[in-house]
């Protein structure tokens, strides 16, 4: 045998702070997820919600993300949904988690944490786990840039 257990989860993680109040980003991340997502994640070019609205626990969708040309089609359920505090997505068909958090600093100020992780790599990958958890944490740190534009160029 050589060894070669299960992998790793492979994350980016960052965080930042927010000029708006945590309902407001919970809001805007969490309840109104399949209109916003695409808009701070950009690589994302379908977005389907397969179940009935309100987003929540349970709820599903369906996205195909373009990477460096190449589509990955991928279904999702919302498995944490505790308002205004955190939000977090598990892939059905894909191996992979996403996670939001939020904490307020104070009256206007909230502190959103962002975290995507590979539940595992395909062994083929495995060699390249340095050049993926190096673009995933580039990608983490982009989406709390983005979303921190959003929210602070929307009015309130």
């Amino acid at each position: 045998m050589l060894g070669l257990g299960a992998a790793k989860p492979v994350s980016g993680q960052a965080e930042g702070l927010v000029s708006c109040s945590a309902a407001r980003v919970f809001e805007y991340i969490a309840d109104q997820f399949f209109d916003n997502y695409p808009k701070w994640c950009p690589q994302v070019v379908e977005l389907e919600q397969l179940s009935a609205p309100p987003v929540g626990i349970g709820s599903r969708g369906r996205q195909v993300t373009r990477d460096r040309g190449i589509d990955s089609e991928s279904t999702f359920e919302v498995t944490r949904f505790e308002s205004p505090e955190k939000l977090e997505i598990k892939g059905a068909t894909e191996p992979f988690r996403s996670s939001y958090e939020f904490h307020r600093e104070d009256e206007g100020t909230t502190r959103v944490s962002f975290t995507f992780e590979l539940e595992e790599l395909d062994l083929v990958m495995r060699p390249f786990q340095k050049l993926i958890r190096v673009a995933l944490q580039d990608g983490a740190t982009q989406t709390i840039e983005n979303i921190k534009n959003l929210l602070e160029e929307q009015p309130a």
